[in-house]
């Protein structure tokens, strides 16, 4: 018989059979089940299965039992159990009569596939009703109170009843049968032929030794004699010609691809084609001359009549009044105030108008120019640096002495950043009394206090303006 424990006390045992039940009557077994939540039966028959194996009025019964720490269920054979006879003994007979119910010929059972798809069935239905559950043999302990689930029933005599021994009948020993010897092939052409063929049917071979004589006496020898046991005459040229060919070893000869030859096409000589004549197309006709049609005069020419109809006079038009002398009007100039460094443009009112650009103050005819020696202002550097800038204009830019060209004043070819310095970057120009900056277009911009400058638009600078060539930034001071 087989048992599987399941270590849960929470199971319903109800549900679980009710489960098992509508699983397998699905697949077209006859099904039933009864019992209680502590001790329950579930019995299943179908004749295609089991009339071979245990008969028609028996069927696969599953038991289970509530113990201490889970559930047993135990796999059996027994008869088809009467519902409305247990129904009439009630609930508590049954606990005792099922333990009778249980017969000792599992054995039956362990043979057919149907004992294993149950109890995978049951272990499924577990482990969805209670994931987690471990399932394995009956503990110890618990072995004493299922022994006579195994044993089988007693057995009641009467007085008519003779007694039983029972007989053991030993399984029948199975008979080896050795296989089918296979048939003997041609040595020459491996075709198989038959015990008692003399020559092979595929090769026409002569299956049999030929027999051996001793090339002195002709007397019949044996095999594997060196020499003839009458005359002592040597066997050994006889013994090499009975001996049958060894079939030769096909040997392998690859073939050499054929180089292909080149064969230069023939010239074909050219067939001269006289051009064909110009055809000469006839000239058209020459047109007739156009002759105008002759007007036919009417007999009488009307005469148009033409009356002249005086009109008014035109008003004559007055002359036009000279524009009156404009009034002048004093305008005060305002006065030229140098920028402050201080903050940041205010931003307009309407983002989409541009500032008006900033006015620079020429130098006046009157006053003298600036002088080519006299320094006017200085540009400090972050490193300490100082460029003194003098003159009208001064050049801001690196000096490349790999290949030369034009020195600026201010040369930043050996500062940190020179790399973002244009050869030509900026120029600084003293204009009467103020000082503008010019971006000469150079790629990494110049900018005043972190303004960016159009390219070739001068911009004034004051005192303490930031200026900015490249990466390389610098303060200017004037004098």
């Amino acid at each position: 018989m087989d048992a599987r424990f399941y270590n849960s006390e929470e199971l319903n045992i109800e549900r679980l059979a009710a489960d098992l039940e509508n699983m397998f009557r699905l697949q077209g077994y006859e099904v039933q089940h009864l019992g209680s939540n502590d001790q329950m039966m579930v019995q299943l028959k179908k004749g295609s299965d089991l009339v071979a194996l245990i008969g028609l009025q028996t069927a696969l019964s599953v038991t289970f039992q509530r113990t201490t720490g889970g559930v047993v269920a135990m796999l059996g054979q027994q008869k088809w159990v009467d519902k409305a006879a247990v129904g009439a003994v009630g609930l508590i007979a049954a606990p005792i009569l099922w333990p009778l119910m249980i017969t000792a010929g599992a054995g039956a059972i362990k043979q057919a596939s149907l004992a294993n798809q149950v109890l995978g069935s049951i272990d499924n239905l577990v482990m969805q009703q209670m994931p987690g559950t471990q399932a394995g043999p009956i503990p110890v302990n618990l072995m004493p109170q299922f022994q006579q689930y195994w044993s089988a029933p007693p057995q009641q005599y009467t007085q008519t009843t003779p007694a039983y021994t029972p007989v053991y009948t030993p399984p029948p020993v199975p008979v080896y049968t050795p296989p089918a010897p296979a048939k003997p092939r041609c040595p020459s052409c491996n075709t198989p032929y038959e015990t008692g063929d003399t020559f092979c049917s595929g090769c026409g071979r002569a299956l049999t030794p030929p027999k051996l004589q001793c090339p002195s006496c002709k007397t019949e020898l044996k095999p594997g004699l060196a020499f003839c046991p009458k005359c002592g005459a040597n066997t050994f040229q006889a013994t090499q010609q009975a001996q049958p060919p060894k079939p030769q070893t096909p040997v392998y000869t690859p073939t050499t691809p054929a180089t292909p030859v080149y064969t230069p096409p023939k010239p074909q000589t050219p067939v001269y084609t006289p051009p064909s004549a110009p055809t000469v197309a006839a000239r058209p006709a020459k047109p007739e001359p156009y002759v105008p049609p002759t007007p036919q005069e009417p007999p009488v020419m009307p005469q148009p009549s033409v009356t002249l109809i005086p009109g008014k006079p035109k008003p004559a038009t007055p002359a036009p009044q000279p524009p009156a002398p404009p009034v002048p009007v004093y305008i005060p100039p305002k006065p030229v105030q140098p920028p402050t460094v201080s903050a940041k443009p205010a931003t307009p009112a309407n983002p989409a108008t541009p500032p008006p650009a900033p006015s620079i103050k020429a130098r006046p005819v009157s006053e003298p120019a600036v002088s080519s020696g006299a320094a006017w202002g200085t540009l400090i550097f972050s490193n300490g640096s100082e460029f003194t800038l003098s003159g009208e204009r001064v050049l801001v830019g690196r000096y490349d002495h790999d290949l030369g060209g034009v020195q600026p004043e201010v040369d930043l070819g050996t500062m940190d950043g020179a790399d973002t310095v244009s050869r030509g970057h900026a120029t600084i120009e003293h204009v009467g009394s103020t000082y503008q900056l010019t971006d000469l277009n150079s790629t990494n911009f110049t900018r005043i206090n972190g303004k960016r400058l159009d390219p070739n638009v001068p911009m004034p600078i004051s005192d303490g303006d930031t200026l900015q060539f490249g990466k390389i930034t610098c303060t200017f001071k004037k004098f």
